[in-house]
């Protein structure tokens, strides 16, 4: 089977990359990955395999600087550039705190150009991977690559199902 790449730039030379590649079944099954790069250096993980369920990898950076990987039910964890690293700890959280995200971004509504997240405190939103065939207006117009970066310019931030 294939696998498709889609590539979200980050500050400097640095980006993530979100790599799928299709498992046998009828509907968008997926093995994922997902791989760092500072432009000279690159580190990669397995993300949890996707049997129908994955509506998203949104892609959030802390008010720490650390960046954020959230999946909704899958939950989320974070890494860093400035070394790459998927060993980041911060004090982000993964549970929706709408009342308390609102607080906050009245006090800082964006982040290094980036939307104050609508659902978690301390996160600002940068985009999505998703899968190309469920976005309106793009299904069917990018067949060789059925995943794609989405930023937030072009759709704000959705809400993400509860973890589980």
């Amino acid at each position: 089977m294939p696998e498709h790449e889609a590539e979200a730039s980050l500050s400097g030379n640095a980006s993530v990359t979100i790599s799928v590649t299709g498992m046998i079944g009828w509907h968008s099954d997926w093995r994922r990955s997902i791989t760092l790069s500072d432009g000279l250096a690159t580190a990669s993980r397995d993300l949890f395999e996707d049997t129908g369920w994955w509506r998203g990898t949104h892609l959030y950076l802390h008010a720490s600087g650390a960046y954020v990987v959230h999946e909704g039910q899958a939950g989320c964890f974070a890494f860093s550039v400035e070394p790459i690293t998927f060993d980041v700890l911060v004090p982000a959280s993964c549970a929706k705190t709408p009342d308390a995200a609102a607080r906050l971004s009245a006090d800082t509504p964006e982040y290094q150009g980036y939307p104050a997240s609508a659902y978690y405190a301390g996160l600002f939103y940068i985009g999505r991977f998703v899968e190309a065939g469920s976005i309106q207006g793009v299904a069917g117009t990018r067949p060789s690559n059925p995943i794609i970066f989405q930023t937030h310019e072009r759709q704000s931030e959705p809400e993400l199902p509860d973890l589980l």
